[in-house]
């Protein structure tokens, strides 16, 4: 079983390999500079208003449109899933439309908000709403039917039921939900500034781009990364400590 140093260990390797392919010439120069080069550029980058401006811009985005992708999918995805006859009805629909990609709407949406953070708080909203609300359409359709006929037994009806029975079975697949809403809205939230300009974190690397600066690139896109992990670690040890209870937690490393 692996420990939580093998995956660092893998990560180190990788760094060493570049850092030596760039350095001997096995990599073209101009376009991979040495890893050390990248690092360089970025512990600078730090120290920069430019790429806070950015960050703050782009988690802004983030936070809002996941504000309003909670406030939209959760009761739609309970509501649709609670009821067979909704569930059969939409399911269809909602896997067609989920397939499509957000960025389709760009177009749309750029006549509609123009180049602001409105446009990118609405590509946030699509790229997070479809993930969330069909896990949360499946979790209600999915509760188990002796969970249901015990709390019968018990005369837990209505919204006790709701709330004891048909939303704790729901719970895992919402958090699973939010976890792909998450990471979706947050790629969104990078790559509109970098498609369309303003002041998000894609724009800041497009400012690298702009001036021919490898290793500031470079140190960016470590930054979207680093910023995509974070935000996946969180999601992950939120999920944990909520769901404590649940089966799928159990054994897992604290």
């Amino acid at each position: 079983m692996l420990g939580r140093s093998e995956p660092v260990a893998v990560v180190i390797g990788a760094v060493l390999v570049w850092e030596l392919a760039a350095r001997f010439g096995l990599l073209p120069p101009k376009d991979f500079p040495p890893a050390t080069l990248i690092a360089r550029a970025f512990l600078a980058d730090l120290r920069s208003a430019e790429l806070w401006t950015g960050i703050t811009a782009s988690l802004e985005a983030w936070g809002i449109g996941m504000l309003i992708v909670i406030a939209l999918a959760l009761p739609a995805g309970v509501l649709l899933g609670s009821s067979a006859i909704t569930y059969r009805l939409s399911y269809l629909s909602l896997e067609f439309i989920r397939t499509l990609p957000a960025i389709a709407a760009l177009p749309i949406l750029m006549f509609t908000y123009g180049v602001s953070q409105q446009l990118v708080v609405a590509l946030v909203v699509l790229a997070g709403l479809w993930p969330l609300l069909i896990q949360t359409m499946y979790g209600m359709h999915d509760v188990d039917p002796i969970a249901i006929a015990s709390a019968k037994v018990y005369g837990i009806h209505g919204w006790r039921r709701f709330l004891l029975v048909d939303l704790r079975s729901c719970l895992p697949y919402i958090a699973t939900g939010l976890r792909v809403s998450g990471t979706f809205a947050l790629i969104f939230a990078i790559a509109a500034s970098l498609i369309i300009g303003g002041q998000g974190l894609g724009d800041a690397m497009a400012q690298a781009a702009r001036i021919d600066d490898r290793p500031l690139l470079y140190a960016r896109v470590l930054t979207c990364g680093l910023l995509g992990l974070c935000l996946t670690l969180g999601l992950a040890v939120f999920e944990r400590r909520a769901l404590c209870w649940h089966s799928s937690q159990r054994g897992v490393a604290q």
